[in-house]
Order: structure tokens, then C-alpha cells, then sequence
């Protein structure tokens, strides 16, 4: 019966009026088991959306799978949450109990979720297991009330007998941030049936992955996590891999381009050695050493479900890359391993020696705190990613044109002289500097550009220059970095403006 359905998928069709939904609606009518309906790659407005919504509830009552990908293209995103509505009213007249919902690829943010919560909230979605939410905007507003409306689902469908089982959530490129993961991790704490979490690019920093990492201790039967391409470092690392021994059933982990790093990489290796289940393992693009990639490599020999392993785009250089190709080989596993095409070349002593001072620093300045409400590296990395055009004075000389990176090097240069919290001179030097470069970037709509410059230069995001090296002071340049956060007067504060941005 599951293959039962209708599909339109990705037939560019322009859903505007009744008169255009009559094709769909005549399918519909005349399907007499309609199991799947798949409008992918399709624009639905709110008339034919109606009419569509008339046709479901007359004859949607055996619909289990919702797969509505990229369905919005050209319209108002005021449009979207009068369309979800439409829809929703159809299947909650047919009695509909729905187990998958796919709307990725629909850009409707804060807005559009109006709609799918009513939709999240009704019996329709008591029985979902899988939601696919993949680019959607959501942001942290639409994060937050996604959770809600889970938690909310939860405890009614419990109310009405049968408890809300979601297996399956796929919610990446959505701008989650902290704020969104940290609510939804209350989510999986209470649902405690999660089997995939997809969740990768949503510039989520090490506090969301301790809240997360957390919520799945309670999620024994978790089978995929997938939180690549956010800023986990270190700190984050080791969350997870405090967690990885209790996650039994665990087959893919996916921590690509989080930042882990040499210790990081260590940590997840000495959690593996205990875990039997892995099939897929990808950590690319994390500026591992070699010999920490050997020590990794050799914790999966004895994995016999192994079939994928990624290890590129790591600074082990080519004798690190024949030992753990030919380490594989002698487990017969060599089959597992990808390519090595993005690899950066084996470290120098002095790039290992940086490296370990910035996460040493990261690590250590706030290490006593670093539980769900804070670490200094997300404090810091927060801030900067989420600092605004506010009330900025200007400093003496800031009319002129900078160049930034001038600038910032300039700072970095005595800031690197820095000793202890009695150092006022340093410090005062450094804050008006700082307050040179963000009135400057202000002025010159390149608030943006600075940040993530100040955030490559001290460590707490990757550079895309494959010869980067951090400075050997770069710990004494956090300690200022942190201060100068800590003090409101010296870095703009957040505002809605640039966040709307």
C-alpha cells in the first residue's frame, strides 16, 4: 500500500487558481488509495491550495506521506501560511494521521511556520515519525516555535492516547544557531524516540552541542547524527564523545568541518574503541594532525559494519596518508576509506604549537564554566557572529578608509603583549582599536567582513587559506578578545537591524 499514490513531482507547475488545480484535484478524486502526494518542485497558491485542500479531505484519508519539497517559488511569504492552512483543514476533515512531512526547500522562515504549527499541533501529525525541514529560514524564532509546537504535540497526542513517536528530523541550513538547537534538545529529551538529527550549517557553537549532546543520553536508539559544518571545537568534541559509548545503535556520525581538531579527534577516537555499530564516519575539513588522524583510523579497525570512513581535507601529508591507507588495508577495510584530494599537508611543529595555544586558551580561560550555559569560545564566537550596527561613537582618525586586516594585525600586535587584568594600558590601546575598526566597518557595510576576519585571525573559525597560521600569542590575544567582549562599550551590541540583514 505505501507505494500507493500520486506524484507531480517536479513538473515547474504554476498552482495559482482553482481553474489550474483542477488536473491535481481530478488525480486525486479518482486515486483510490492515496498513500503518498508528492507536489515537489511545483508553486502553490492560496486559491488552488483551497481547492486542493476540498479534494484531500474528501479523499486523503489513507495519506501517510506529505511530500511537499520546494513548493512556494514566487510567492509571498505572507501567501505560505494561508496555503499550509488550506492543506491542514483538508487532512484534519479526512482524519488524516500522517507519519512523514517533507517541506525542505521552502524558504518560509518565521512566517510560513504560522501555518505548519497549526499543522504540527493537530491530530494530523500525532503519528508522524519523519519531518523534513531541510532550508527552510527558520531562524531562531522559527526554531523556537518548531520546538513548541513539538513539545506541544507531544503532550496532547500522550492526552489522547497515543504518544507523539517522531523518529526522524532532518532540519539543516536553517540558521538554528544556539538558541534553536538548545530548544529543540528539550524536545528529544522528551520525546526519547529520535533515530536521526539532521541538523548540519546551522552555525550552531559548542553551548548548543552541549544542550544537544545531552538530550541524547536519552535517545538510546539514535541511529544518524549529522551536525556537520558547525563550530563544535574542541569543548564540543568531547560532548559528543562522552555520549557516543551509550549510543548503542549508532551507524552514521558526520562531525565534517566542525573545528574538532587534534584533541577533538582524539576524543572521539578513544569513544569509538567501546562502539561496535559504526557504518559511516566523516571527519573531513577538521584541521587534524597526523598523528591523532593514525590514532582515529586505528580505533575503527575493529568496526566490522564499516563501509564509509572520511578523513580528507586533514594536515596529515603524504607518509601520515600511507599509514593509515595501508593500516585500513590490514583490517580489510581499506575499501571504506575516501579520498585524500583535499588534503593541507603535514603540520609544521610551529602550526601545531599555534594550534594548541588557541585551543588551550579557548579551553582554559573559562574551562571551570563551560557546562550548558557557557564556554569562552562559544561566548566569544557568539557575540561576534551575532554583533550589530548599535549606537557607535566615532573615534578619533575613523573617517578614514581602513584596511582592515592592517588594522586588526596591528591590534593583535599588542594585544599579544598583553599580561594580566592590571594591564590597563594594553587593554585601553586595544579598545579604542577595536572601536576604530567596527565604526569604520559601520560606515563602510563591511560589519560582516570584519567579524569573521576577527574570528579567522584568533582561531575560532577555519580559515579558507590553506597556508593560515595562527600567531604564537594568540592566547594572550583571546584574553583581550574576551574582555573587550565582557565590556559593552568597546563592541557593538546586537540589534534587530543586522540581524534582519
Amino acid at each position: 500500500m505505501e507505494d500507493k499514490g500520486l506524484s507531480f513531482a517536479d513538473q515547474s507547475l504554476s498552482l495559482n487558481s482553482a481553474e489550474d488545480a483542477k488536473t491535481i484535484i481530478s488525480a486525486i478524486e479518482k486515486c483510490p488509495c492515496l498513500v503518498f502526494f508528492n507536489l515537489q518542485g511545483n508553486t502553490l497558491g492560496i486559491d488552488a491550495a483551497k481547492e486542493i485542500g476540498h479534494a484531500l479531505a474528501k479523499h486523503g484519508s489513507h495519506l501517510k506521506h506529505a511530500l511537499w519539497q520546494d513548493m512556494f517559488t514566487g510567492r509571498l511569504k505572507s501567501e505560505i501560511p494561508i496555503v499550509l492552512e488550506h492543506l491542514s483543514a483538508g487532512l484534519l476533515t479526512a482524519n488524516v494521521r500522517l507519519s512523514e512531512l517533507d517541506l525542505s526547500n521552502n524558504a518560509f522562515g518565521p512566517i510560513g511556520m504560522q501555518g505548519l504549527v497549526k499543522l504540527l499541533n493537530s491530530p494530523v501529525c500525532y503519528e508522524l515519525q519523519t519531518l523534513r525541514l531541510m532550508n527552510n529560514g527558520l531562524g531562531i524564532g522559527g526554531a523556537k516555535m518548531l520546538a513548541k509546537a513539538l513539545i506541544d504535540n507531544y503532550h496532547a497526542s500522550t492526552k489522547a492516547g497515543t504518544p507523539f513517536k517522531l523518529k526522524v528530523l532532518v532540519a539543516g541550513r536553517n540558521r538554528l544557531e544556539n538558541e534553536g538547537i538548545i530548544a529543540l534538545s528539550k524536545f528529544f529529551s522528551l520525546v526519547k524516540t529520535m533515530e536521526e538529527i539532521t541538523i548540519p550549517q546551522n552555525g550552531i557553537y559548542c553551548k548548543g552541542i552541549l544542550a544537544l549532546s545531552q538530550s541524547l543520553l536519552q535517545n538510546p536508539n539514535l541511529k544518524v547524527l549529522d551536525v556537520q559544518d558547525n563550530l563544535l571545537t574542541v569543548l564540543g568534541a568531547e560532548a559528543l564523545a562522552n555520549v557516543l559509548p551509550k549510543l548503542k545503535n549508532l551507524k552514521h556520525l558526520n562531525i565534517a568541518d566542525c573545528l574538532i581538531k587534534s584533541k577533538g579527534a582524539l576524543a572521539i577516537a578513544e569513544a569509538l574503541n567501546v562502539h561496535e555499530s559504526l557504518e559511516n564516519l566523516d571527519v573531513s575539513f577538521n584541521e587534524i594532525n597526523g598523528e591523532s588522524g593514525i590514532i582515529l583510523t586505528k580505533a575503527l579497525c575493529d568496526k566490522i559494519n564499516l563501509k564509509e570512513y572520511n578523513i580528507n581535507g586533514n594536515r596529515f601529508g603524504i607518509e601520515t596518508i600511507d599509514i593509515i591507507s595501508n593500516t585500513l588495508k590490514e583490517s580489510n577495510k581499506d575499501k571504506t576509506l575516501g579520498s585524500f584530494s583535499g588534503d593541507e599537508g603535514e603540520c609544521s611543529s610551529d602550526e601545531e604549537d599555534n594550534d594548541e595555544n588557541a585551543e588551550e586558551s579557548s579551553r582554559t580561560i573559562d574551562s571551570e564554566d563551560c557546562d550548558i550555559s557557557t564556554s569562552y569560545t562559544d561566548e566569544t564566537a557568539d557575540l561576534m557572529k551575532d554583533m550589530a550596527v548599535g549606537d557607535v561613537k566615532l573615534v578619533k582618525n575613523s573617517t578614514d578608509i581602513v584596511n582592515f586586516e592592517i588594522l586588526v594585525d596591528q591590534l593583535m600586535d599588542i594585544a599579544g603583549r598583553y599580561q594580566n587584568s592590571n594591564d590597563k594600558d594594553t587593554l585601553d590601546t586595544c579598545f579604542e582599536l577595536y572601536k576604530t575598526a567596527y565604526t569604520n566597518a559601520t560606515k563602510e557595510l563591511k560589519f560582516v567582513d570584519l567579524t569573521n576576519l576577527l574570528l579567522v585571525k584568533h582561531g575560532l573559525i577555519k580559515s579558507e587559506e590553506k597556508n593560515f597560521q595562527l600567531r604564537k600569542d594568540v592566547g594572550r590575544c583571546l584574553e583581550v578578545l574576551k574582555v573587550a567582549v565582557e565590556n559593552k562599550n568597546v563592541i557593538p551590541e546586537p540589534s534587530r537591524y543586522y540581524c534582519r540583514t
